[in-house]
């Protein structure tokens, strides 16, 4: 059985590359799925370090082709979640990904830190 199938819900964070790369999320429904990669269309997030609240959508909806061999980290979301409800809240201590109904995430360890 895979881990990962045809219209999970996922959320992916990609891999900093340097060290003061912000932090890029993205939440999508999984299209297609392969041995080594899956399709997602979904909404991407960036979180500024300049930033202390709020956390605005970084585009409209898109497609990714993700490999699951990158180093991503990948989470997988309730499989009713509609993701064009999702949102970032994010306060100077906490960071939270939600739906606003019932589905709510704790991301806060992804805020930096001094």
């Amino acid at each position: 059985m895979p881990a990962l199938r045809d219209s999970d819900r996922v959320l992916i964070i990609d891999r900093k590359l340097f060290k003061d790369d912000n932090t890029r999320l993205f939440v999508g429904v999984i299209e297609e799925y392969d041995e080594g990669t899956i399709r997602v269309r979904g909404i991407p997030f960036h979180l500024s370090p300049y930033e202390i609240s709020g956390a605005e959508r970084h585009g409209d909806e898109r497609v990714r082709i993700i490999s699951l061999s990158a180093g991503d980290l990948i989470y997988v979301l309730p499989r009713h979640l509609e993701v064009s409800k999702v949102q970032l809240r994010r306060s100077p201590k906490s960071l939270i990904l939600t739906d606003g109904e019932a589905m709510s995430l704790d991301l806060s360890e992804w805020l930096l830190r001094p």
